[in-house]
């Protein structure tokens, strides 16, 4: 697993366009991405939610700005009246076979399956047919660690891969 993802709650496109200026990343280049997804929050039922995200690069990281646009999410709609943007989490990428950790003590606050994704990465590019699978653990008072699964089932250069090798 790797720590290489940090994530801003963004409520508003002002609240976007802040976050990229304190980082210097106003004119770089931003992947952005809507993903339908179903979720468990505090443990309820699945339920569909529909994220607004973009990712950046540019600082040796991924970084990360997030919108939840509908359905339920940890966050809460408490977060779309915020005057500034805050922290989200966190986020290790597990390798691929790599189990979620245990988290003893921790409250999971959110698991999710992604449904479909619009970046091109995901739909056309490299990582096409590529899903997530993710669990985001509170780990102290309002402080998140987001561990993610790539679910690689139908993502086709991967599965080629795996057919050469074989």
């Amino acid at each position: 697993m790797k720590l290489d993802q940090v994530a801003y709650y963004c409520a508003t496109k002002d609240q976007a366009d802040h976050v990229k200026r304190m980082f210097g990343l106003t004119n770089s280049e931003w992947i952005k991405d809507k993903v339908t997804a179903m979720s468990s929050v505090y443990g309820g039922p699945l339920m569909q939610n529909v994220a607004e995200l973009q990712f950046n690069y540019a600082l040796g990281i991924e970084l990360e700005i997030l919108r939840y646009i509908d359905g339920p999410s940890w966050h809460g709609k408490s977060v779309d009246v915020i005057k500034r943007p805050i922290i989200s989490h966190v986020g290790f990428h597990l390798e691929d076979g790599e189990e979620f950790p245990e988290m003893a003590g921790c409250e999971l606050v959110q698991e999710t399956f992604t449904k479909s994704h619009t970046s091109e990465y995901l739909t056309t590019g490299a990582g096409r047919g590529r899903l997530y699978h993710y669990r985001i653990f509170e780990v102290g008072t309002m402080n998140y660690a987001k561990y993610i699964r790539r679910v690689r089932d139908n993502e086709v250069e991967f599965q080629a891969a795996l057919k050469k090798v074989a």
